[in-house]
């Protein structure tokens, strides 16, 4: 084994070997972990279990497994075996029902392999009744080889990351090793890495946040101290704890996880523990909330959290994550803006907070390391600074487009552009999110942004956890509201009272809201809203 440089490599195929010394995954739920040594050899005999089995080069391989040393072993075997890794998400504990929601990935994949762990062996058998020429592979698939592995090259397929987006049609994005690569070095170069770093992790192997925020960490020498979704849920606190007792420095997660930290950041909870070396907080996969950035400082200063470590990000999967990073070490900048010219006439113009119609935007940085970005109006012009437009990216590190599905890759692409779909706008160099460029809203000629009507709605302590999203109805042109609502609500009165809130803050006449059971809305596999599925089901 050749010990370090594994960010020099140029595939993915190569890490293994070349990982640092301090380089580790500790999985503190099953007090297992995962050394170089451990990597490099378990991995080769991965590889040699999958060409064993039958696996070809270039093809795509399914790994449906928890959160355990498998996954990286299994990624690593997978293209050490020329092949390319697809995680799939088991989205319910139905059995039935989670196959019928990956059987689209699958067929879309032309999978002829998945590694199963024996926890999900059900929901695989399931899926190979479905998908005729699915074999299912158990985790044991491992075999000591001695022979040579095949060649990877840099521009051969590594990752596949299925995404459903808001529609819930899959679309598998290609990411070449090249491509991983490029995007790896961009987070650990421009996050400033180093071997001495260690992540606290929980966001799920399936999401591009939790895989290549995995992998990054290992890349770079450092410690991944891995924790399952389902842990994290349970005790955020208990995470805090974890951070203080590693020493950990660098933490994932969507918005609503450091929501879920500030609730748990009480006194008690608190009481003895030393988060001084907590560094970066990264914030990405949904909209950054100001007040999640503003309550995050307030509850964790005490605890040594300086008011740097919130880190909003913007990333996805078509770009291996990372898009733009703020620089590390400098406070979050929020600005505030007027909601309405906003929405209707594309301009940021900026507010003081406390006026009526202000909107708060969180800076997500400039672009990391390789990446180009820019905004472009509906004529295709550059922007000028304060004007929001289509955001676009392109470098290295971006998709080369969907497996199988030349409509889809044509419609995303620019020319050497990917179009994101979402809107955004730059000030004095940074950049700000808006919203959804699909999901905008437009009700009797005036636009508005779905995020603006569910931070209002989801204020009211009878919506359950928050829970709720907004669409358009374009026949009757109004605004759906949909509302998980708590068990003991009266649900005549809080609709009500939630129309008329939305009418006298945001000008909204047209409202009907409709309140559901808790759990009822439908998610993407990274806690994303479908809204598109949501209309769809409230009409069935």
């Amino acid at each position: 084994m050749t010990e370090g440089h594994a960010l020099d490599c140029a595939t993915l195929a190569e890490v293994p070997a070349r990982l640092g010394p301090r380089a580790s995954a500790v999985y503190p739920g099953t007090r297992e972990s995962l050394t170089p040594a451990d990597f490099d050899a378990g991995s080769a005999r991965w590889a040699h279990g999958l060409l064993a089995a039958g696996v070809r080069a270039g093809e795509v391989v399914g790994l449906l497994l928890p959160t355990c040393p498998e996954v990286l072993l299994g990624l690593f075997g997978v293209v050490r075996a020329g092949a390319a890794a697809a995680m799939l998400a088991p989205h319910s504990a139905d059995p039935e029902v989670a196959a019928e929601r990956l059987a689209p990935a699958v067929r879309q994949a032309r999978m002829r392999f998945l590694i199963a762990h024996p926890d999900h062996v059900a929901v695989a058998r399931a899926l190979a009744s479905r998908c005729a020429s699915l074999t299912v592979l158990d985790t044991d698939v491992e075999a000591p080889g001695a022979g040579a592995l095949p060649e990877v090259g840099a521009d051969d397929l590594a990752v596949v990351q299925f995404t459903s987006g808001s529609t819930g049609r899959p679309k598998g994005v290609m990411l070449t090793h090249a491509a991983v690569m490029a995007g790896l070095r961009a987070i650990t170069t421009t996050s400033a890495f180093t071997e001495r770093d260690v992540m606290v992790t929980w966001a799920p192997h399936f999401h591009d946040l939790g895989l290549f925020g995995l992998l990054s960490i290992l890349l770079a020498g450092g410690e991944a101290q891995v924790l399952s979704p389902l842990a994290f849920m349970r005790r955020p606190a208990g995470t805090l704890r974890l951070l203080s007792d590693t020493g950990g420095t660098l933490m994932t997660g969507p918005d609503f996880s450091y929501r879920k930290i500030v609730a748990a950041a009480t006194p008690a909870a608190l009481g003895g523990l030393d988060l001084s070396r907590w560094r970066l907080a990264y914030n990405g996969a949904e909209p950054v909330r100001a007040d999640t950035v503003a309550d995050f400082q307030q509850s964790l200063a005490g605890a040594g959290v300086s008011g740097s470590v919130m880190y909003p990000v913007y990333g996805m999967a078509e770009a291996t994550l990372a898009v733009t990073f703020p620089e590390p070490g400098t406070a979050p900048r929020i600005v505030h803006v007027d909601r309405a010219t906003l929405a209707d006439d594309g301009l940021a113009v900026q507010v003081p907070s406390g006026q009526a119609g202000a909107k708060a935007l969180v800076g997500v940085g400039r672009p990391v390391t390789g990446m180009r970005v820019r905004v472009l109006d509906e004529a295709g012009s550059v922007c000028p600074q304060g004007r929001a437009g289509e955001i676009q990216i392109a470098g290295p590190a971006v998709t080369s487009g969907y497996l199988h599905d030349a409509a889809a890759t044509a419609a995303a692409f620019d020319g050497s552009w990917l179009r994101t779909g979402d809107l955004g706008f730059c000030l004095d160099g940074d950049l700000f999110i808006a919203g959804r460029r699909k999901e905008m809203i437009i009700v009797r000629g005036q636009n508005h942004f779905p995020e603006d009507v569910e931070d209002l709605v989801r204020a009211s302590p009878d919506v359950h956890r928050g829970r709720c999203v907004a669409f358009a109805d374009a026949d009757s042109e109004h605004i759906v509201v949909v509302a998980e609502l708590r068990p003991k609500a009266d649900h005549a009165a809080v609709t009500t009272g939630l129309r008329v809130a939305v009418a006298d803050r945001l000008g909204l006449a047209a409202v009907r809201v409709h309140a559901v059971r808790p759990g009822w809305l439908p998610t993407t596999s990274s806690g994303k809203w479908q809204r598109d599925l949501a209309r769809r089901r409230l009409s069935e």
